[in-house]
C-alpha cells in the first residue's frame, strides 16, 4: 500500500510538473526547423528552438531576463531551467539538446545552462564571455572545472553541424564593433534558410512609417549590418532576442523582421550615433544661451534621455568638458529625478575640474541610492583610466 501511495504521488508531482511548464512556456513555429518559445510569462524574452532529426539546438537561455545592468554576482534559475528541459522534452519526442549557443555574458543569454551541462549539452559561447561569467557569480561555488570540457570557447568565424543540412555559421564580432553590449559577442547565421540570430544587437521594433516619418534607431543596428554586408551574407530574416507585445491582440509577435523591413528602416531612421555626433559638436556659447530652446526641442521630439547621455560622454571623451557640463544640466532638467543621470552630471563636473559641485552631488547620490556609496571616487578612477 505505502508502494502504491508513494508511485501515485510521484505520479501526481509529474503531472503537476508538466502542467506548471505548459502554462510557464509557450511555443511559437516560424518554420519547419526553427521555433521560438518564450521563457518569461511577465516579458517577451524568447530562446530559439532549432531542431534536427535526432537531436536539438537551443540558441539563447534567458531564464532571468536582466542585461548589462547586471554585471556582478551573475545567478541562475536552475530550477526554471529544468522546467524548460521538461518542457522541450515533452514537446519535441525526448529529442536531447545536443548544443546550447550564447550571444553574450548577459543573464537573458545564459542563466540556466547548468541543467543542461547535466543532460550533456555542449555550450557555444565567446571565450570571453564564458571567462566572464565564470569569475562574475553565474556558477556561484560550483568548481566550473567539470564543465570546461563541454564549452567550445569561440574567438573567430566558425561553422558547426557542417555536415548536416542545418549548418550553423558562428560569427564572432571583435572589437571593431564598437555597438556591443559586452566585449565580444556571437552572431548565428542558418545558410540553408537565409536567417540571421542577432539577439539584443537586432535592436528593432515594428515602426508603422507612415506614423513615424522620422525617428532615431539603436546602433547596434549600424553593427548588424556591418557583421552582414562585411561576410556578404545572403539574409532573408533576421531574429532578436524579445518579441513586442501587441496590445490589440493582446499576444507577442513574433521576435523576427525580414530584410526589406530591415532595409526600409535603416533608409528611414538616423543611427543614435549620427545624432550624438550633431549634439556634441555645438558650440559652447550656443548651449549656455539656447538651453531653454534646447530643452524644448527635446521634448517636442520626444528625444531619448539615454542620447542626451551619450551626448554628455562625447563630450567628456573630446575632452570638450564645460559643453558636458550643460548637455549633463539639460539631461537632468529633461529627466529629473534619475540618479544614473544625476550620476552623469557629477562626473561632468568632475571632468571640467569643479570638485566641489562634483562631491556635492557624489554626496547627494549616496543619499539616495546605496549603489552609489562614493561617486567621487569612481569619476576620479574613470579620469585616471582615461589617462
Amino acid at each position: 500500500m505505502k508502494f502504491i501511495i508513494t508511485s501515485i504521488l510521484v505520479f501526481l508531482a509529474t503531472i503537476s510538473l508538466y502542467a506548471q511548464s505548459d502554462k510557464e512556456f509557450s511555443k511559437n513555429v516560424f518554420s519547419k526547423e526553427i521555433s521560438f518559445v518564450r521563457t518569461d510569462t511577465a516579458h517577451g524574452s524568447q530562446s530559439t528552438v532549432i531542431e534536427y532529426p535526432t537531436f536539438l539546438i537551443v540558441i539563447e537561455l534567458p531564464m532571468i531576463d536582466e542585461g548589462g545592468g547586471r554585471s556582478s554576482n551573475l545567478a541562475q534559475d536552475i530550477p526554471k531551467a529544468e522546467r524548460f528541459l521538461n518542457y522541450l522534452k515533452k514537446e519535441y519526442n525526448d529529442k536531447p539538446v545536443k548544443y546550447v549557443l550564447s550571444s553574450h555574458w548577459h543573464l537573458h543569454s545564459l542563466s540556466g545552462i547548468t541543467p543542461f551541462f547535466n543532460q550533456g549539452a555542449t555550450l557555444i559561447a565567446a571565450k570571453t564571455n564564458w571567462e566572464y561569467s565564470v569569475n562574475n557569480g553565474l556558477f556561484d561555488k560550483t568548481d566550473t572545472k567539470a564543465f570546461e570540457k563541454q564549452v567550445i570557447q569561440v574567438s573567430k568565424d566558425t561553422i558547426i553541424l557542417e555536415n548536416t543540412d542545418f549548418p550553423i555559421s558562428v560569427l564572432f564580432l571583435d572589437e571593431s564593433y564598437t555597438h556591443k553590449p559586452t566585449r565580444d559577442y556571437l552572431f548565428f547565421y542558418m545558410p540553408k534558410n537565409k536567417c540571421i540570430h542577432a539577439s539584443c544587437m537586432c535592436a528593432m521594433n515594428e515602426i508603422d512609417f507612415t506614423q513615424r516619418p522620422e525617428f532615431i534607431y539603436n546602433d547596434r543596428v549600424t553593427d548588424l549590418e556591418k557583421a552582414i554586408k562585411s561576410r556578404n551574407l545572403e539574409v532573408e530574416n533576421l531574429f532578436k532576442l524579445t518579441a513586442e507585445y501587441d496590445k490589440d491582440k493582446n499576444t507577442y509577435k513574433l521576435p523576427a523582421f525580414n530584410n526589406s523591413y530591415f532595409e526600409e528602416f535603416k533608409q528611414r531612421g538616423t543611427p543614435m550615433e549620427a545624432i550624438v555626433t550633431g549634439f556634441a559638436s555645438y558650440d559652447l556659447n550656443f548651449i549656455q544661451s539656447s538651453k531653454d530652446s534646447i530643452l524644448c526641442n527635446l521634448i517636442a521630439k520626444k528625444i531619448s534621455a539615454q542620447i542626451i547621455n551619450a551626448t554628455v560622454y562625447e563630450c567628456i571623451k573630446q575632452k570638450a568638458y564645460n559643453n558636458a557640463v550643460h548637455w549633463a544640466q539639460i539631461l537632468n532638467l529633461y529627466q529629473i529625478g534619475e540618479v544614473n543621470f544625476m550620476d552623469t552630471m557629477g562626473e561632468a563636473y568632475y571632468n571640467a575640474g569643479d570638485f566641489s559641485i562634483a562631491q556635492h552631488i557624489s554626496n547627494q547620490l549616496a543619499v539616495l541610492n546605496p549603489n552609489f556609496t562614493n561617486q567621487f571616487k569612481v569619476w576620479e578612477q574613470n579620469k585616471l583610466n582615461e589617462n
